[in-house]
């Protein structure tokens, strides 16, 4: 009886070694993915991402602060709307990393909320997006009282394409034009104030130096020369609903006579 006791306890112990879990160096353990890749790690932690400055719509972003680590790999970009990828875009990073411009495949409007994703080498990389505003072309007016203080209850808006010629040689350049505006309601002793861009400037002319020298109206010039292109000031009262403002300038202020911009 002991034997045959013995024996089942045998074929016991022998079944509840097979069943038994297998140990820790006997399992095959599949680690986590990462996305498919020429680089067999992440080379950059964190990237800053922008637009190029426009009033309207670009095809471009401009990321910065990439490691020199990813030299040569590529980046991609997405931008989205919601949550829904409208536009994407390529390029190499530079050897030296540092910044690159990426060439979206349509334009977008950027904005402070504009949503995008970076990889690098298929390696998603945190981003940080930036919005940048449009540089100093500011094109506004609006309809003021006697006292300097602003009518919000009085519009005033830029009408038409402002036009603008330039003539003369680099560093002798002359130039003029102007813009409309439509201020419906203005009372006779309201006034326009505004501030303009003067924009089409030939590809050798030079802000740097430049002023002002005639605005018509009997106008008044409240900005400095070094503002240029863009200068500020107001008309007179009573010229009614649709005044314009006009003025001639030169690329090389020194020298000459009748400068009405302030020179600072």
């Amino acid at each position: 009886m002991k034997r045959a006791l013995g024996a089942c306890a045998l074929i016991l112990a022998t079944a509840a070694w097979f069943m038994a879990p297998a140990s820790a160096a006997q399992l095959v353990l599949t680690g986590g993915q990462h996305p498919s890749s020429s680089a067999s790690a992440r080379c950059d932690d964190a990237v800053a991402a922008t637009n190029p400055a426009t009033a309207t719509t670009t095809n471009a972003v401009r990321l910065s602060g990439i490691d020199v680590a990813c030299a040569g790999l590529t980046i991609s970009v997405q931008l989205y709307d919601s949550s829904t990828a409208t536009t994407t875009g390529t390029a190499k990073v530079p050897v030296a990393g540092g910044s690159v411009v990426v060439a979206m495949a349509s334009s977008y409007t950027p904005t402070a909320t504009t949503v995008i994703s970076v990889t690098i080498a298929s390696w998603p990389i945190p981003m940080t997006w930036t919005y940048t505003a449009p540089p100093g072309n500011v094109n506004k007016c609006e309809v003021r009282n006697a006292n300097g203080s602003v009518d919000t209850t009085r519009p005033c808006t830029l009408t038409g394409t402002p036009k603008y010629s330039y003539w003369g040689s680099p560093g002798s350049g002359l130039g003029n034009g102007g813009t409309n505006f439509s201020a419906p309601g203005i009372a006779n002793d309201q006034y326009v104030a505004f501030t303009v861009t003067i924009v089409g400037a030939p590809s050798w002319w030079s802000w740097s130096n430049a002023g002002l020298t005639i605005i018509n109206n009997s106008g008044t010039v409240t900005s400095s020369c070094s503002a240029l292109p863009t200068f500020s000031g107001q008309l007179p009262p009573n010229i009614g609903p649709k005044p314009n403002v006009y003025v001639e300038f030169v690329e090389n202020r020194t020298g000459s006579a009748g400068i009405i911009c302030t020179v600072s």
